[in-house]
Parts: C-alpha cells; sequence; structure tokens
C-alpha cells in the first residue's frame, strides 16, 4: 500500500502489538507511517484520507466522523500488512522450499512418462512413501463443490484451473476448488465462502494475480476478497477484502491488478470518472466511494476532458461515464480496459491508473474484446472492427488503408457480420482472434468460426459453434502456442483443429459429456471440458481422459461418518449415486459398497502443500467398509483415537437413519 503524500489517522489503543517477532507501540507505528511518506494526525477531518481502526474499536467521535466524510476505512490488520510489508518481513506469499514441489514436478513428469514405458515400477512406489512421509501432504477428494459450477478461471501459467459456486438454501457458503492440470486432480477445496462466489451468468467473478500467488473473488453483493489459492486452511481465509457500497444484487464490475494487490472496482463516486482503486495487501476495507470527497486519491477522474464529456451528462445522473461493463487492467499495470454503456451506447475506454485520468472514449458495439497483449480490440459494430488500443482509432485496413488506397473517414471498411463471440489467443508476439458465428443469428450469416491474424483475415472453418453454456465465448479453446485451436460441437463432442499453415487442419475429435457448454486448454497439452455440474481433463493430442469427474451425486444412503459430527463432513463423499465415502490422510479410505483402490485411483489424489497431484495408485490405500475397521486401520493418528472411541456412536446413528 502506497502511503505518501497521505494524511492517516490512527483509531484505538494499538499498544505493544506482536508482529513479525517484534512488539510494535503506537509511537513506533506513527513514525514508520511518516517514514512512509505519510502525515498522521490525532483526529480526522475533512483532509483526512485514511483511517486505520483496531477491529474491536469503540464507536467513538473518530470513527462516526470517518463515515459520515466517507473516508476509507482498514482495519488492525491492514495496518499489520503495511508495516510488515515495509518491513521487509511479510513471509505470507512465501514459496515453498525447493523439493517440495518445485522438484516433485519434475519428479512427477519422470515418473509419468516411466508408466507409460513400464508400468508402476519399484521406483514409483519408493517415491511415494517419501512424498507421503513429507510436511503437508493430504488425501484429498474432488467433490468440494455443494452447487453448480458458475465460474472459472485458468491461471496465467496454464497449470491450475480454479472453480466456483455461488450459495443456496442448506449450503455453508460458496466454494472455490483448484485443479492441478498435469493430472486432472483437484488439489485445494476452499468452502465457507460468504454468499457465495458471483451469480450465475456472470463471468469474471474469479480472477487470479499474473504470478498466479494470489486469486481475487467477487462474493455476496458488494465484497471483492483475494486469498491464497494454494491456503491450507479449508475456510476462506483471506489475506484482504473490501467491502464497498453497490446498488443491485449482482457484484459490480471490477478487476484484480496483475499484482494481485489492487483492486478497481466500478462503484458510486461524486466524479465524472465512476469508481476505484482501492489497495488490497492485507485486512479489511469499509467504505463508501459515494461518500468521499471529490480528490481522494482512491478515486478517479474528477472531471473528464471536455472532448469526452457528452451534452447529455445530466441524463445519467451527472456521471456521463461508468466502466459497468467489462474491466480489465493491461499486462505492466499502468492501464485499466474498460467498456459500458452509461452514456446510452456501447463505448470502450481506456483509464490510466497513475492519474486516474481517461485517455481516449470510443462508441463500439456491444460486443467486444481486448487483445491479450493490450494492443488492439475488437468489435461488433456492423461488422467486425479493430480499435488500436493505445488511441482509441480504427487499426490496420480500417483505419483508412486498403490495397494502397485511402477511403475517407467514416467510411473505414468493417470485416464479418454475424459475430457471437470473440475468443483472443497468441501466437508468440501475433494476437489471434476466433470470431464464433453462431446458427441462425441476426444478419443471416453462415455459421462457423473466422480466423484472424490480428485485424487480418486468415481463414474460416465451416463448423457451428455451440451457442449454450457458462460463456458462449468458452466454446472456442486456443491452445498455449497459438498454433491450434479447438470448438465444441452441436453433437457434443471435440474438434482440435491446426491453424499453423495455409489452410486449416482438423487434427481429431474428441468426445466429451453431451452438457459440456465450456472448453479451455491449459499447459502440458491439457483441455478442460467443462458445465456447471461435469468437469473433464483430457490431452489434445492423444484424447487421453486424465480426469471425469461429475458433481453434486445425492445418495439415497447413510454417510459413513454421519451427520453429527461436523469436523467430519469435509472428509465424506459421494463418487457416484450409489453410496457415500470418507477419506483420511493417513490414505485410509471408507468405501462401505466393497470398491477397491483401483476405483478411487480415478478421482483421489496425495496432495503436496495444496498444489501439487500425487497419483495414487503409485502407492497403497487401506480401503474398509465403516467407521469401527477405519480406527485401527488409522493407528495412532488422532482421527484413529477418535473414531476407536466414538465408533459405537456412529454406528447407532446409522442404525437409526436405517428404520427412518
Amino acid at each position: 500500500m502506497d502511503v505518501r503524500g497521505m494524511t492517516i489517522v490512527l483509531i484505538g489503543r494499538f499498544d505493544s502489538w506482536l508482529w513479525s517477532g517484534r512488539k510494535w507501540r503506537r509511537s513506533e507505528m506513527m513514525q514508520r507511517l511518516e517514514e512512509l511518506g505519510a502525515r498522521v494526525t490525532g483526529s480526522v477531518s475533512g483532509r483526512t484520507d485514511l483511517v486505520f481502526a483496531q477491529r474491536y474499536a469503540e464507536e467513538g467521535k473518530n470513527l462516526r466522523e470517518a463515515r459520515r466524510l466517507g473516508i476509507p476505512v482498514f482495519d488492525h490488520d491492514a495496518l499489520q500488512a503495511l508495516l510488515a510489508d515495509e518491513d521487509g518481513s511479510d513471509d505470507s506469499d512465501t514459496e515453498p522450499a525447493a523439493g517440495t514441489v518445485s522438484d516433485l514436478m519434475a519428479l512427477r513428469a519422470r515418473l509419468l512418462r516411466l508408466e507409460r514405458e513400464q508400468g508402476i515400477t519399484e521406483e514409483h512406489r519408493a517415491a511415494t512413501r517419501e512424498v507421503r512421509a513429507g510436511e503437508g501432504v493430504r488425501l484429498r477428494h474432488p467433490y468440494g463443490h455443494e452447487l453448480e459450477i458458475n465460474d472459472y478461471a485458468l491461471s496465467p501459467c496454464g497449470r491450475y484451473l480454479a472453480t466456483g459456486t455461488g450459495t443456496g438454501s442448506g449450503c455453508h457458503g460458496g466454494s472455490l476448488q483448484i485443479w492441478d492440470l498435469a493430472v486432472g486432480r483437484c488439489v485445494n477445496s476452499i468452502g465457507g465462502i460468504e454468499g457465495g462466489i458471483g451469480r450465475p451468468g456472470q463471468a469474471g467473478n474469479i480472477q487470479w494475480s499474473a504470478d498466479g500467488r494470489r486469486i481475487g473473488l467477487a462474493y455476496g453483493t458488494g465484497r471483492i476478497g483475494v486469498l491464497d489459492p494454494f491456503s491450507p486452511f479449508d475456510g476462506p481465509k483471506s489475506l484482504a477484502e473490501c467491502l464497498l457500497t453497490f446498488d443491485g444484487d449482482v457484484p459490480a464490475a471490477w478487476a484484480l491488478a496483475p499484482d494481485g494487490r489492487r483492486v478497481f472496482a466500478h462503484s458510486g463516486s461524486p466524479c465524472d470518472m465512476a469508481g476505484c482503486i482501492v489497495p488490497m495487501d492485507g485486512g479489511e476495507l469499509k467504505w463508501t466511494p459515494a461518500d468521499a470527497r471529490p480528490g481522494h486519491p482512491y478515486l478517479l477522474a474528477e472531471r473528464l476532458p471536455d472532448d469526452l464529456r457528452t451534452a447529455g451528462a445530466d441524463a445519467y445522473d451527472g456521471v456521463p461515464l461508468q466502466a459497468d461493463g467489462r474491466v480489465r487492467w493491461s499486462r505492466e499495470g499502468t492501464r485499466l480496459l474498460a467498456q459500458g454503456e452509461s452514456r446510452g451506447r456501447a463505448e470502450a475506454f481506456v483509464i490510466d491508473v497513475a492519474s486516474g485520468q481517461v485517455s481516449w472514449v470510443a462508441g463500439t458495439g456491444e460486443l467486444a474484446a481486448w487483445s491479450p497483449d493490450d494492443r488492439l480490440l475488437a468489435h461488433c459494430d456492423e461488422g467486425l472492427r479493430f480499435l488500436d488500443a493505445a488511441t482509441g482509432k480504427p487499426y490496420g485496413k480500417q483505419a483508412g488503408q486498403k490495397q494502397g488506397g485511402r477511403k475517407p473517414a467514416g467510411q473505414e471498411e468493417a470485416g464479418h457480420e454475424g459475430v457471437s463471440a470473440l475468443q483472443w489467443g497468441m501466437r508468440g508476439d501475433l494476437p489471434r482472434l476466433a470470431a464464433l458465428v453462431g446458427e441462425g443469428n441476426a444478419s443471416g450469416a453462415e455459421p462457423g468460426v473466422l480466423i484472424y491474424d490480428e485485424d487480418r483475415f486468415r481463414y474460416r472453418l465451416d463448423v457451428t459453434p455451440v451457442e449454450e453454456g457458462l460463456v458462449f465465448a468458452d466454446s472456442w479453446a486456443w491452445s498455449p502456442s497459438g498454433d491450434a485451436g479447438a470448438w465444441l460441437t452441436a453433437d457434443g463432442r471435440v474438434e482440435v483443429w491446426s491453424l499453423d499453415g495455409e489452410e486449416p487442419r482438423r487434427l481429431r475429435t474428441l468426445d466429451v459429456p453431451s452438457e459440456t457448454g465450456v472448453l479451455l486448454w491449459g499447459a502440458d497439452d491439457v483441455l478442460m471440458a467443462m458445465s456447471p455440474t461435469t468437469l473433464r481433463f483430457l490431452r489434445a493430442g492423444s484424447g487421453e481422459v486424465l480426469g471425469d469427474f461429475t458433481f453434486l451425486h445425492a445418495p439415497q444412503a447413510p454417510k459413513p461418518l454421519g451427520e453429527t459430527y461436523w469436523f467430519f463432513e469435509a472428509r465424506q463423499f459421494a463418487p457416484d449415486d450409489e453410496a457415500w465415502c470418507a477419506v483420511f490422510d493417513e490414505g485410509v479410505v471408507i468405501a462401505p459398497d466393497g470398491r477397491g483402490p483401483e476405483s478411487l485411483d480415478d478421482i483421489l489424489a496425495w496432495t503436496v502443500s495444496e498444489r501439487l497431484a500425487w497419483p495414487v495408485r503409485w502407492g497403497e490405500l487401506a480401503v474398509v467398509p465403516d467407521a469401527r475397521a477405519a480406527g485401527p486401520a488409522l493407528g495412532d493418528a488422532p482421527d484413529g483415537q477418535w473414531l476407536r472411541h466414538y465408533a459405537y456412536t456412529i454406528e447407532e446413528e446409522l442404525s437409526r437413519w436405517g428404520t427412518s
């Protein structure tokens, strides 16, 4: 958090806090804040920029005045994160030690190759024993979602997939699951997310930082939080969160900065450019930006340049420009690439983060998408058009140049019509666009996928894209190299095409669940076929299925550990509609219908530090029929001792279930 030039007030005692192995007194905190360029005062006034309040501080004059004046109020965790970070002692994002994850990834890749050549060997078993003897190893199942998947995001490195759910009656909040693509297994499950993640039909509620070490969530209706996606805690232990007052019952447009430590949020404000940029280093921020004084450092431009204003500004509550559509940060974190419709038409615009001022505004079609390298905006306005993201002017041929001649301004050539979705990819430094034309489009255009290199049309795939699913654009997936693409067919399959020659070539057709509506392509040549209730991982080159999951099973059978002991709830899962199972980190699985370790290998994995999945088939599982047998199998482990003592009460509960 940058506090240079800000006026800050501390509310609460803040005496003798133990942070980072040392005690901080209030006087030291004030001195440190002043060293960081802030001015610390004793009372809140109209010149105060920030307040740090002890979490249980009394509702005194200063706190009431801060809220009346619309001043951001951070809790003591945020102050701790600020001082700890500047003191160089913040280890919350420390990478796992060498040998626990990165070395194991290389070892796992080698053992997978060895297994394909020779089967499972003693080397696999020895390596598994060593992995299981280490710290942070859990036996994990993939069924942490209690509701349908309503959002998802692939990590920037392409090795992890995050899936999220909302919340409903009887659910313990929303849930977030992290998947390791290399073997198609779940490595982390975080439940209890208040209000659930996003809303059905709304994308962008899960966002990764550029380094993949933080993940941002929009949840409830006004909260934005930053979590460690590889946190060992089962519940949502946020690194930072902000509670901003939004109107409506869905999360507002927002964007996580590449560093994962700032958030843009569309919100009411007294400025011409609505929205704010708030720090998310740590702790909680409670703020109502609409009540803030103009010129506050977190707000955007107080007044737009005259050439960007409109005569009808008063018709839109005095805020002529709002990023109420999709918005994201540029890769280097200096610009916001935004879309909105607040001035009565669809517009795209770029905001300079340092100044909060808008660089340019251009009218667009309602369908628009920025290229991954931040250089182009493709949009559909009576045909496919391209804008230069640096200037907002027409790009390439549409800038007036066509086969050596110029067209008058306003008569630039538009491309194909009937486009229903846009999906960008990258081939080296070249942005590539797949423009999807759906069946029965308003322009009467033939369905297909149109491939562009920058703004230059390359070729057409005579296919019919699927228009059902979570997001239509994600019925197409670019390979990480940009040399190939895959799409969902109307009959529920996946076609993989080579797009690196003069003509496109269909390489192969793969089977996926019939309800699939989303296709993603990650690292290690792994495709993900997803619907709200299914998820399949498969190799794009061979069709090998790495993981295949159907969620929300509801067996009409008792859970092996009963319903009474809530702390066992996360261990119990339903792999199908026939029976419930339970899993323990010591390698013990309760499978009451008699299934063996071979069938469990398809769903379970040993996970290391919540970020690497290790195949269970390389080791041994103890599969037992019930809680009474699980106690001795667990030995001296705490769960084993507990089960040996209480197994009879569980059996009594299950017997009552059978007679009810």
